[in-house]
Parts: C-alpha cells; sequence; structure tokens
C-alpha cells in the first residue's frame, strides 16, 4: 500500500522532480501550488515509482493526482492497485482519463469547475481582431486616462505590496460573504508565502502605479519554459482598465518569451468563469473525478 505522510517543504526537490516528468504541467499540481495553500489545505503525499498522489485534509478532503510520467506507467492495474472500490480520486488529468478510458472498474466524470484556462501570450499581447475589442478599450481607457508607470515586481518593494494588499482588502470587506472573507484570508497568506520564498521560485512580477501608488500588481509563475502561470491578480477596480491593464503591461515587459499563460479554474463562480472565458482560452485543461468500482 501506500505510504502517505504529511506534504512540507522538505518535498520540495522530491515532488517538484514528479511535477516536471508530468506530460501536461497542471498549475494546480506545481510544488508551490501545493505547499502555499498548506495551512488551508493540509496534505498527505505517497510515491510510487513514476507517479505520486495526495490525499487533501481540507474543505475538499479526498484523494488527488497522479502527478509523475504518466506514459512512463507500464502497469496501470499495479499503480491503481492502492486503491479500493468507492475511493474517488479528484481532479485527474485528463490525458490520464484517455489513458484509463474503457477499463470496466472505473468511472470517470468531468469537473468542469476545475479545469484550467490556458491562453495564448502572443494574443494576449496584441489583442488584435473583434474577438479582444472590449479588452483593447479598456487598456486604452487606463494608459490614456491615467499617469502612470510600470515596474517589475522586486523584493526591496515588498513592502509596498503587503501595503496594497491590505488597502485591497479593506476595499472589499464591504461586499465580502463569510466565505468570501475565508478565501482571501487564505489567498493573502499564500501571497505572503510567495514573497517570503521568491527566490525559491521561477516568479516573476510587475505593478503599476499611478501618481506614485501602486493601484495594480502580479505574480507569475514558471511552470515550464512554454508555460507561466498567473498565481495572483489584483487591482483597484476604481481606475478604469485597471485590471485589463496590469494583464496586458505584465504581459508584454515579462510574458513574451513563453508561448501560453495559465490563469487556472473559475472553480464554478459564475463572475470569474464569464472574465476568464472573455479573455478567449486556447486551451482548456481538463480534469475528471475517477471512480473505483
Amino acid at each position: 500500500m501506500l505510504n502517505f505522510r504529511p506534504f512540507s517543504w522538505q518535498d520540495k526537490d522530491t515532488y517538484t522532480s514528479f511535477f516536471q516528468a508530468s506530460p501536461v504541467h497542471y498549475a494546480e499540481y506545481s510544488f508551490f501550488g501545493l505547499w502555499a495553500w498548506l495551512h488551508a489545505y493540509p496534505l498527505e503525499i505517497a510515491y510510487d515509482e513514476n507517479l505520486c498522489w495526495l490525499i487533501s485534509g481540507g474543505p475538499l478532503p479526498g484523494i488527488f493526482g497522479p502527478a509523475g510520467n504518466w506514459d512512463a506507467v507500464t502497469d496501470w492495474d499495479k499503480a491503481l492497485a492502492h486503491f479500493k472500490s468507492g475511493d474517488i480520486i479528484h481532479d485527474v488529468p485528463a490525458k490520464v482519463r484517455d489513458i484509463l478510458a474503457g477499463r470496466e472498474n472505473l468511472r470517470f466524470t468531468i469537473d468542469r469547475d476545475q479545469a484550467e484556462y490556458v491562453y495564448s501570450v502572443k494574443d494576449l499581447i496584441s489583442l488584435k481582431g473583434k474577438a479582444y475589442a472590449h479588452k483593447r478599450n479598456r487598456v486604452r481607457a487606463f494608459l490614456d486616462g491615467y499617469e502612470w508607470d510600470y515596474e517589475e515586481l522586486r523584493p526591496e518593494i515588498f513592502g509596498e505590496i503587503l501595503e496594497f494588499q491590505d488597502s485591497w482588502r479593506i476595499h472589499r470587506e464591504d461586499t465580502m460573504t463569510p466565505e468570501e472573507a475565508v478565501s482571501l484570508d487564505d489567498e493573502d497568506k499564500a501571497i505572503r508565502n510567495a514573497l517570503d520564498k521568491w527566490n525559491d521560485f521561477r516568479f516573476a512580477g510587475g505593478l503599476l502605479r499611478v501618481d506614485g501608488r501602486i493601484i495594480a500588481y502580479t505574480i507569475a509563475e514558471e511552470l515550464d519554459p512554454e508555460n507561466l502561470d498567473i498565481r495572483f491578480e489584483k487591482a483597484f477596480g476604481e481606475y478604469a482598465g485597471s485590471y485589463q491593464a496590469i494583464n496586458y503591461m505584465f504581459l508584454k515587459n515579462h510574458g513574451s518569451g513563453y508561448k501560453f499563460a495559465n490563469r487556472e479554474e473559475d472553480m464554478g463562480e459564475p463572475g470569474l468563469r464569464e472574465a476568464k472565458l472573455s479573455y478567449n482560452p486556447t486551451i482548456m485543461l481538463e480534469k475528471y473525478q475517477m471512480e473505483i468500482l
């Protein structure tokens, strides 16, 4: 049987080697994507030859995975023998589902809420064509409407980023539900984890100032040489076009060397889904629930 133990910072190198060996790099399964939220989603991990599996003990408990080189697995019966009838494995990558499709002892159900949105960086920088007319106009409204400056996010200004983060949270307090408040608390801790371990990950970041004041920022993580994941993106919405402008300026200045930008899942939130779809995703990285029958 698999030997599960608590997932921790000490897993960074070993787990990252499994993640990098995965044929498709889902943002959810990067080491940072797991470690930064351990305060909210405690995990246990087990390694098994070419694969590793996770158990979440947080608000969404269950088995997750696998990460690793799915193509190198020669005996999937052995790999799945660790699980029993009735077990459900969440967020199974689409390619794993394709490999295992047709087995009578497995049932797959697509989980649309967890699909990751992947965009062409070239398209998000050029914003050409009718499909991007609204985004183009919003970016122009910001660039023409304010005295702005764009800067690379550097450790010397992390203190200012945290001040912005506190102010952004205060702006949201009057409109947040209790559930949203908990979610934003969890995200805030993850952002602080990113800043605290900045030099331990392949991060890039940028910010916008208006009249010297930070009004938006982005933090992104390189998943592989072609894929950049937009981990965090915040802006003061009262500045017209601020969200569209930070997305555009960050990719223009720091994303042009990548082919794709991953903006993660929408978690079934209608507003978030509408916003992510409005940027015209190139790829949807699908995930499935896999039930052992």
